[in-house]
């Protein structure tokens, strides 16, 4: 199983400026790649169903980071 690192590890995103959130998205992004290229072949394996927690996770931190961009755009 790969560890990622999970948002509340990282410095509060709040907190972080524009140039931290587009870096720390960056790394989102690789990690996803990362685990998008070791997707498991059987949908019904319990492997898949913990690639698919963990996958979704990803996108969901990246989705705060991206809102958090977004409000610094206003």
């Amino acid at each position: 199983m790969i560890e990622f690192k999970k948002p509340q590890e990282q410095k509060f995103l709040e907190d972080m400026t524009r140039q931290e959130l587009e870096s720390y998205l960056a790394e989102l992004e690789a990690e996803l790649e990362e685990l998008d290229a070791r997707e498991p072949r059987s949908t019904k394996s319990e492997a898949y169903e913990q690639w698919a927690d963990e996958h979704e996770e990803l996108e969901d931190a990246m989705d705060e980071v991206r809102e958090l961009l977004d409000e610094l755009e206003d």
